[in-house]
């Protein structure tokens, strides 16, 4: 059987509301509801292997990425992947890559529409924290452009700069990484960019809603949303129980994603 990986991202574990946030106690809550349902989290080289044809999805297999490269990923859900063991694959913004030393642990951070790309580089993770996070085998690190440029852009040039700048960043950091994978920023991609992307990296995340099957596109892999935009922490567990039981079936949940992203490009 041709089991779906469903593919879990997010941006923030911080306590902002109504934001691309999840707090840390729901994000918590969301991790032991896929474990209690009976779901295994993979980790990245697992996933790499499936994408390859090396390996193939068991039923019920979770891989959790991490886009942009957050500080609060440190600070709130490093933590609590490390006591329930679960790995994930954080995706990186290279320019944002800084080699500074943490003055701040407790700022209050900014909604994520408000962070100032040039400015705050206090939100990102550092050089040092990006270290640990790989050093304890449950977090790996990718691509996402270089200064989180469009990838709608028709300007050639500029994507290339981009893929080229910001692989050479993660090669520079990950001397022993074999496979590189890409996550288009904010999920914007056109036919100019999935052409140049094949170029430079061996797979590609999209924000299409859905599971990922062995014989996807394996430059438009379909990621779900845990950002909480729930009324209620229990109508947010409901929302992700919901779709990982219909995108963890074979078939079904290939129906269903592809009826509700009929309107995507």
């Amino acid at each position: 059987m041709n089991y779906p990986v469903c593919i879990l991202t997010m941006h923030h574990c911080n306590y902002n509301e109504n934001d691309f946030a999840i707090s840390p106690e729901l994000f918590k809550k969301a991790l032991l509801m896929a474990l209690d349902e009976g779901y295994k989290f993979i980790d990245y080289g697992q996933f790499k292997d499936i994408v390859a044809g090396r390996a193939k999805a068991s039923k019920k297999n979770i891989l959790l990425t991490f886009d942009d490269g957050y500080f609060d990923n440190y600070k709130f859900a490093f933590p609590i992947l490390k006591e329930l063991k679960i790995p994930a694959v954080c995706f990186l913004i290279t320019d944002k890559i800084k080699d500074f030393e943490r003055q701040n642990y407790d700022f209050t951070f900014k909604r994520h529409k408000e962070i100032d790309y040039e400015k705050d580089g206090e939100y990102f993770l550092n050089l040092d924290e990006i270290k640990e996070m790989r050093e304890s085998g449950l977090f790996e690190f990718d691509s996402h452009t270089a200064s989180h440029f469009s990838c709608k852009s028709n300007d050639e040039v500029k994507l290339r700069e981009e893929f080229s700048s910001s692989l050479t960043k993660i090669k520079e950091l990950f001397p022993k990484k074999k496979e590189f994978g890409f996550c288009f920023p904010k999920g914007h991609f056109n036919e100019l960019s999935l052409k140049v992307v094949k170029e430079y990296y061996n797979f590609a995340f999209s924000v299409i809603d859905g599971g990922f099957c062995a014989e996807d596109d394996k430059f438009k892999i379909r990621r779900i949303d845990i950002s909480n935009n729930g009324k209620t922490e229990n109508d947010y567990i409901f929302r992700i129980k919901k779709k990982l039981f219909i995108y963890s079936i074979p078939f079904i949940g290939k129906i269903y994603s592809d009826f509700r992203n009929r309107g995507y490009k």
